[in-house]
């Protein structure tokens, strides 16, 4: 493992970024109760109400969840120094997100308009919360670096995202802005900049630090480093004006940095069986597979049979469903199975500088998350994809979508819990021997 050049005084309380993971895969368990009890009607439109219940628990309620913990952790030991008061801002931001998110999942299964406007209340200071914290170090008190950088541009995203998505809500409950139209376009854009704004510049900035950091693999080309993050925000901003064009080098982009995740990858020194590189693989080919079905064209999507004698989806669906489930997703769960068992091992082991006796307590790394049960949510993550793929080309099986969803989030849940108990289980028999 390789840690050079980062910093593990500023780190805050584990609990921290602990409530942000344990809080995640919850978020889709209750998706996939939302699955099982809309039907196969769900599957008929984006537009749907259920359907964007579905899409916002799995965007905010798990991706962002995630990242929002993460960050926590990336930034004092990338950039070396933390948010201030952390404790209160990690704790009163966790709680108005979380009530945040599930008011507006809420609201888009009841179409009740109290309901959104408290929805719009809570996610915009609970965002706002953590935002202002965030900017502020990104601002003025952390050093330059590509990772940083990126972290700049996904929220700056995050914080566009935010303002739309107040925009957007305000209007379902009549509220109107002049010079402002709510249209599908602007609806378009706000997802745009939470899925590749905020997820995917953050994803592609921890890739720089995770891959030499965990897997002793080369770093990223200096032409990806510099220039892919910045790229891309600005094709996000580009495609506010000239949407086709924009899209089309978003796909690209994203293309180039999938043939590069490969290259890397396998100049990796440490070549070893791990789930994580599983995970990023499997990653940077959804990436290629998408900048294939994105090139075909329109009209294939559109006729009522292909040559596989099986009526497409739409073309938007199928390709948002990919990105966020076998990239996106398939990323966070990669990490998670590192990040987890690093910070547990990490912060334990900064208990014992003061104490060095108490090393005998600290188990392997890999006691805190079991390899074997890595690779099992793996392969649960593959099914479920696939079953994610099946109900969108026939939605009267989406009882099985359903089912595997459960058992996966479920199993990633009990997994981070197991972990987690484990940390203070060794934390506390620190305390213990540390008593005179």
């Amino acid at each position: 493992m390789n840690i050079s050049g980062l910093s593990f005084n500023a780190l805050p309380p584990i609990d921290l970024p602990f409530r942000f993971f344990l809080s995640a895969p919850l978020f889709i368990i209750a998706c996939a109760l939302l699955v099982l009890f809309s039907g196969e009607t769900l599957w008929l439109s984006r537009w749907h109400p259920n359907m964007l219940a579905l899409t916002h628990g799995f965007t905010l309620g798990f991706l962002t969840m995630v990242m929002m913990g993460a960050l926590l952790q990336l930034l004092p030991v990338i950039g070396g120094i933390g948010i201030a008061k952390p404790r209160l801002i990690a704790t009163t931001s966790h709680i108005l997100y979380c009530a945040g998110v599930i008011t507006l999942m809420l609201s888009f299964v009841l179409s009740t308009n109290w309901l959104t406007l408290t929805a719009l209340a809570l996610l915009s200071l609970g965002l706002g919360v953590y935002l202002g914290a965030i900017i502020w170090v990104l601002i003025k008190k952390i050093s330059q670096g590509d990772s940083i950088n990126c972290f700049r541009l996904a929220i700056a995203s995050l914080a566009i995202l935010l303002l739309l998505g107040v925009l957007l809500l305000a209007n379902r409950v009549g509220v109107s802005l002049p010079f402002i139209t709510v249209d599908k376009h602007l609806t378009d854009i706000h997802a745009l900049m939470g899925l590749v704004g905020w997820a995917g510049i953050l994803i592609i900035a921890v890739s720089f630090q995770v891959l030499p950091m965990f897997h002793v693999a080369p770093n990223m080309p200096k032409y990806i480093r510099h220039y892919l993050g910045g790229s891309i925000f600005i094709l996000l901003i580009t495609y506010i004006f000239y949407a086709e064009l924009a899209l089309g080098l978003l796909f690209i982009s994203h293309g180039v940095f999938a043939i590069t995740l490969f290259h890397v990858i396998n100049q990796r020194k440490r070549k070893v069986p791990d789930t994580s590189i599983k995970y990023w693989k499997l990653s940077a080919g959804t990436l290629l597979v998408l900048n294939l079905l994105y090139l075909l064209p329109d009209s294939f999507y559109s006729s009522t049979q292909t040559p596989f004698f099986m009526a497409l989806p739409d073309k938007t669906m199928l390709l948002t469903a990919i990105f966020i489930y076998f990239y996106l997703l398939s990323v966070i769960q990669g990490m998670l199975l590192k990040i987890l068992p690093f910070l547990s091992y990490t912060h334990l082991q900064q208990r014992c500088l003061i104490d060095f006796s108490a090393m005998q307590f600290i188990p392997h790394m890999h006691e805190f998350l079991n390899k074997k049960h890595g690779v099992v949510l793996y392969y649960m993550h593959i099914f479920s994809g696939l079953s994610l793929l099946t109900v969108i080309f026939e939605p009267s099986l989406y009882f099985i979508f359903a089912v595997f969803l459960l058992v996966e989030f479920v199993w990633l849940f009990v997994l981070m819990a197991k972990c987690m108990c484990l940390y203070f289980t060794v934390n506390n028999k620190i305390n213990l021997s540390s008593k005179p």
